[in-house]
């Protein structure tokens, strides 16, 4: 059953782990969270939500900034083949 923030932010404060959050509408690209610059201070990430050809999930956080080479990553991350975007069906 999946978990609500609630219960993350629960789980967090029992191991002593501070967290501070910042709500805000869903965020598609880079470009989307640049607006928010200047709400929300540190680094800034991309999240890649990727599958490979044997239905394995990956999620690749990079910095914003970095590009990333869709036809080489599977050699990094373990991938069994090239990897496309996982879907939110699967």
């Amino acid at each position: 059953m999946p978990k609500s923030p609630e219960d993350l932010f629960a789980y967090l404060d029992g191991l002593g782990i501070p967290v501070r959050t910042k709500s805000h509408p869903p965020l598609f690209t880079v470009a989307d969270s640049q607006a928010l610059r200047g709400e929300i201070p540190g680094g800034h990430t991309k999240n890649l939500f990727l599958k490979d050809k044997k239905d394995n999930f990956f999620l690749v956080t990079v910095g914003e900034e970095a590009e990333v080479d869709l036809k080489q990553i599977h050699h990094v991350i373990g991938a069994a083949g090239r990897v496309s975007f996982g879907s939110r069906s699967r």
